[in-house]
């Protein structure tokens, strides 16, 4: 059974700080967290411990926030308080732990995935993502909305030295989980693929899916969304029809069943969006009589990872991004709800 992380046992003092009441700690890290579920985020700076088995503490460049961050932020109760979020971040090691094979200095990516347990049916299948014993940065231990993160070790991945940090860091979570739904979806050369809601994650299954030979057709009632939309090569459009594949990229319940009906028959429909108390209602018979298949999709596969990574350096999946400093977190936080802007918003310490 995996424990989930509290964050009140990093404040415990290591041993040796008990053995000298002198010693000091080794870094500090200035953070933005929720203090409580439900509440604003606020900012604090804290001694952070040295890293413990299969960790690693990261001096962050850049971290994405998003819709998955809001999710947790709207939870009734958290794993532990207070909570850092964020889920996708590039940075450089700064301290390992016993057992975590990197080199201090090296750069790489924190995904969502903090640990999993790697025995299981799905870790040896390649869906680690699904595994019943999975955490995860930003939920059930601290994510990389900070300037020094304590991190899971095993899911952090090698990153080229060139690309800008604020571009690579939406990436690792939503890049991830863009081509990761149109693998789900089974998405080719020649196959219509409508694409609904075309915000941080929306904008990149567009820029996938016309890479991998697909025609698109964006949906977004937002208008510089759909401009958006329209700009990276994708048809809009308010009333889709024969829908190869419908790639549902926001919560919204109408978006779902605008989708499911314009899906052609034995068509499926990727749902690449959560919300915590979300729910819809899908026609059992048009399901059955139609052969749609309804299916969910979160990140991707490891090798889905790669390719995301690869193609970026190849200048396909550029990320719109909207860059802030740290200390501007807890005002935009609510902007994830709100909207008014485009791409993913990303926090440079």
């Amino acid at each position: 059974m995996v424990e989930l992380y509290h964050d009140h046992d990093r404040l415990k003092p290591c041993i040796g700080c008990l053995m000298d009441s002198t010693a000091q700690p080794r870094m500090t890290q200035r953070a933005v967290c929720l203090a409580a579920a439900k509440q604003p985020l606020v900012a604090l700076a804290r001694p952070l411990p040295a890293p413990g088995p299969g960790e690693a503490v990261l001096r962050v460049e850049a971290c994405g926030l998003g819709g998955a961050d809001w999710n947790v932020a709207m939870l009734d109760a958290l794993p532990g308080v207070p909570l850092v979020l964020g889920q996708e971040a590039v940075g450089r090691i700064e301290a390992v732990g016993a057992g975590a094979s990197l080199e201090v200095g090296a750069r790489v990516g924190l995904t969502p995935l903090a640990t999993t347990c790697g025995g299981c049916e799905l870790c040896e299948r390649g869906l680690e993502r699904y595994c019943a014993r999975a955490t995860w940065h930003g939920l059930h231990r601290d994510g990389a909305l900070c300037d020094l993160a304590l991190v899971s070790a095993q899911h952090l991945v090698a990153l080229p030295e060139g690309p800008d940090a604020a571009e690579l860091a939406p990436l690792l979570g939503t890049g991830w989980a863009a081509l990761g739904a149109l693998r789900t979806g089974g998405v080719g050369a020649g196959l219509t693929v409508g694409v609904f809601g075309v915000g941080g994650l929306g904008h990149l299954v567009i820029q996938y899916a016309l890479h991998l030979g697909a025609r698109v057709v964006a949906v977004e009632p937002d208008e510089a969304r759909a401009a958006l939309g329209q700009q990276l090569g994708a048809t809009v459009t308010e009333a889709p029809d024969g829908l190869d594949v419908a790639v549902v990229c926001t919560p919204s319940t109408q978006a779902i069943g605008l989708a499911f009906a314009s899906v052609k028959r034995a068509g499926c429909v990727v749902l690449a969006a959560s919300s915590p108390a979300g729910r819809f209602d899908l026609s059992l018979h048009a399901a059955v009589s139609r052969g749609v298949a309804v299916r969910g999709s979160a990140l991707g596969s490891a090798a889905d990872l790669r390719e995301v990574l690869s193609l970026h350096v190849a200048g396909v999946g550029r990320p719109r991004v909207e860059r802030h400093r740290l200390d501007e977190a807890p005002a935009r936080l609510y902007a994830l709800r709100d909207g008014g802007f485009l791409g993913r918003l990303v926090f440079v310490p």
